[in-house]
């Protein structure tokens, strides 16, 4: 039997007074999955973390916790090194990697503070006594993190640059017009450090939420109504009463509300035929080729209308037609598609709410493997589920990393390819339950995940009386 190392935690989440979680701990693998029963808080702790991760990358958030924080002693004195780089051109300070990591646990303890007072209902769209109380608190392996070396922005003024060798940080400023004065560097050293710190910490997030099937019925329906209420405000403008009528307060009563996730999830749709020219990182790996061979069928973005087109030709056989006319699994997956065609960067972080949603048995074990090759092609993956069967595939891939006698020909006699495989070691995995999550075990097996086998073995011991039963009654 194999054993491998186990790597050290790299970022630890815990979440306190959050909907129905009072207190958990989840940390991020490569492929993280959390499964449950309904109502147990699985949906508010990916929305937190995905909160969370946007937030992250939001540099007026930086700029904020930069006047707050960089006062501190630990923090280098940016007015000296602003001064210096006016006057010489070039700014060095001792920086070893021991002081710099400390920078960076403070930089997001704080920003962890800010979200927990300020942010939850941000990403909820909800009041803030709705949270009172909720906090995150967030813990990272500076081992596994990688300090960047260098960093380059190009202002409308000059170049700024920063160096690091993790023994020396080296700002320089190189103007363009030697002559012309420069009012606002301060700013930009300011947000130079700031992303030299935060850069590379945690990974962008993408999410698929679970109203991602009305979101791709209705996002042109959002769109009318959105044009309706400017059409309307604007005839407002020239009627009589208009003085007794609040235009905000008939937006705030006409818009729907909805959390940040499923907003992003109905931009990204929006987005869509809009980046037919983009190419995603791994657009190389064809991945959409294998929602391809589940639907039967693809994806095209024809002026603002997704279409979608089947594969197999001849009468009774073909069909293209608007995607809102496509079955559920269908649609549930054409934003997918197109992540893996002009989104997906190498370090994204995936989130998907039940993947499994409406897809049939067989197309569940495909999708298992999928999200297998996603990861393996450098990217991670966060799913909620309630499928066994994608379980009990991930585990069956798991016991492919493994070497065994016959391998490869097992590999072709069970139909897999030659590099299906998951690492346990790659995987976190959780129950939620009890207000908290529970951590499931993983190995060379693959995830002990009760809460399924709990379910079965109850459902087949009724199965297993009754049939006893009517045998009896049958002799």
């Amino acid at each position: 039997m194999e054993q491998s190392a186990k790597p050290a935690p790299s970022t630890m989440f815990r979440f306190r007074n959050i909907g129905p979680v009072k207190d958990a701990e989840l940390e991020l693998g490569d492929l993280t999955i959390i499964a449950g029963r309904n109502n147990t808080g699985k949906t508010y702790v990916v929305y937190t973390l995905y909160g969370f991760l946007k937030k992250w990358k939001l540099s007026n958030v930086y700029q904020f916790l930069m006047e707050r924080r960089f006062s501190d002693a630990q923090f280098p004195d940016i007015e000296s090194i602003y001064e210096k780089t006016i006057q010489e051109g070039r700014a060095c300070l001792p920086l070893d990697k021991q002081t710099h990591d400390q920078q960076r646990r403070e930089l997001i303890k704080e920003f962890a503070r800010t979200f927990s007072n300020k942010l939850y209902s941000d990403v909820f769209s909800s009041q803030r006594h709705d949270f009172e109380g909720a906090s995150l608190e967030v813990y990272l392996n500076m081992e596994n993190v990688d300090n960047p070396r260098t960093l380059k922005v190009d202002t409308d003024k000059g170049s700024l640059s920063i160096e690091y060798d993790e023994k020396e940080l080296r700002i320089s400023f190189e103007k363009y017009d030697k002559k012309a004065a420069v009012y606002d560097l301060r700013t930009y050293i300011y947000y130079i450090y700031v992303w030299f710190l935060h850069g590379g910490l945690f990974p962008a997030p993408f999410i698929l939420s679970a109203e991602r099937f009305g979101i791709s019925l209705f996002y042109r329906e959002l769109d009318f109504t959105k044009n309706q209420l400017v059409d309307l405000l604007q005839k407002l403008s020239n009627d009589k009463n208009r003085e007794r009528i609040s235009p905000y307060l008939f937006i705030d009563k006409a818009t729907s509300r909805y959390a940040m996730p499923i907003k992003d999830n109905i931009d990204y749709t929006r987005s869509i035929p809009d980046r037919r020219g983009d190419k995603s990182e791994i657009q190389n790996h064809k991945l959409f080729d294998h929602i391809k061979d589940m639907m039967d069928g693809y994806y095209r973005a024809s002026g603002d209308e997704i279409r979608f087109i089947s594969k197999s030709r001849g009468k009774g056989r073909s069909f293209n037609i608007p995607l809102h006319l496509a079955s559920s699994s269908a649609r549930g997956l054409s934003d997918f598609y197109f992540f893996l065609q002009h989104v997906a960067r190498k370090g994204n972080l995936l989130i998907i709410d039940e993947p499994e949603s409406h897809l049939d048995t067989a197309n569940q074990i495909q999708l298992a493997r999928l999200l297998a090759r996603f990861v393996r092609a450098g990217l991670k993956v966060l799913i909620t589920t309630h499928s066994d069967y994608l379980i009990k595939e991930f585990n069956n891939l798991v016991m492919l990393s493994k070497s065994f006698t016959d391998k490869d020909a097992i590999v072709r006699k069970l139909k897999y390819q030659a590099d299906d495989f998951l690492s346990p070691d790659s995987i976190r995995a959780y129950v939620a339950e009890e207000n908290s999550l529970t951590r499931c075990k993983v190995d060379e097996f693959g995830i002990d995940m009760p809460v399924f086998d709990k379910t079965i073995d109850e459902i087949n011991r009724v199965a297993n009386e009754l049939e006893s039963r009517v045998m009896d009654d049958a002799e």
